[in-house]
């Protein structure tokens, strides 16, 4: 997140920090940026001007006006600067806790600063947001996902594939911490890490059985019964989720120019059925589905 860092550097070079609102999906560096922020701020004396609360936390009306407000309110007698107050995955906050705490902020912004941590911009009030200096943390890089994968890999002297490193960036579709987390589970199972363990650990079907299924789903000397009987075995055998085989269905088809350009109404259809699916628990309807979908 090099811009993002850059300019909340210069503004604390100039001295001012503004209330912050950072955003973006999980494990992307929010929170790791707002406590870089606050041990650059306060060192030592960080229990004393700053307050942290999160989602596990009661942050309803009233702990905003009495906990949050307590501490904004506060005199400290021994530490000079302004207070942080950082309100981790707020997005999750009552609309009458923002409205409270849109108060606290206009009142107390001479001495005590807000910095709102969340994954979805649009759940925080607009009263509050134009309040905030907005910061999008987008996904992490591949690139430095690998960088940090190979340092744990040779601090821990790890043995792995070839290759492994690049199918836990890919797995772990910009998220550091999953990536992170993909190679701990496959380290505590295994003494030699595979690239097979981790598409297990992570429940993605192999690009090769999806590719079986794809391929089965476009070919027409197949009727639906014999693509049934040879994909239900392939996501049922394996404890795949459906939404994620439509998900990488889709995926191969878009990077697939000659399946793309007949398939626009089957992306429709495909969308549909995904919507149906997250809404649902009959995994065999769907499997049918799906299969009708490109036979008729």
């Amino acid at each position: 997140q090099d811009k993002n860092i850059k300019m909340i550097d210069r503004m604390m070079e100039g001295g001012s920090l503004p209330h912050l609102l950072l955003h973006g999906k999980s494990g992307v560096g929010k929170t790791s940026t707002i406590m870089s922020i606050a041990n650059k701020l306060y060192g030592k004396n960080r229990p004393f001007m700053m307050i942290r609360l999160d989602a596990s936390d009661d942050r309803g009306i009233n702990t905003v006006r009495e906990e949050i407000k307590g501490f904004a309110e506060k005199k400290n007698m021994f530490y000079k600067g302004v207070k942080l107050i950082i309100l981790d995955e707020a997005d999750s906050m009552t609309f009458d806790a923002q409205f409270a705490l849109r108060r606290i902020i206009e009142k107390y912004s001479e001495n005590t600063r807000f910095c709102l941590i969340c994954n979805y911009e649009n759940k925080i009030i607009p009263a509050i947001r134009s309040r905030c200096a907005n910061f999008r943390f987008s996904n992490i890089d591949p690139y430095h996902i690998k960088i940090k994968l190979k340092q744990i890999c040779d601090l821990e002297k790890l043995s792995y594939d070839n290759g492994l490193i690049d199918t836990i960036a890919y797995l772990s579709n910009g998220d550091l911490r999953k990536a992170i987390n993909i190679l701990q589970t496959n380290a505590m199972q295994y003494n030699y890490l595979t690239i097979d363990t981790c598409y297990e650990i992570v429940g993605i079907p192999k690009k090769n059985n999806i590719q079986i299924i794809l391929n089965i789903l476009f070919d027409k000397t197949k009727n639906f019964n014999d693509s049934y009987n040879i994909i239900k075995p392939i996501i049922t055998d394996n404890g795949y989720a459906l939404s994620i085989v439509l998900k990488e269905i889709i995926y191969l088809i878009i990077n697939d120019i000659e399946l793309l350009k007949n398939s626009c109404k089957l992306i429709i259809e495909l969308a549909n059925l995904e919507n149906m699916v997250t809404k649902s628990t009959f995994n065999d309807i769907y499997i049918s589905c799906l299969i009708g979908t490109f036979k008729k």
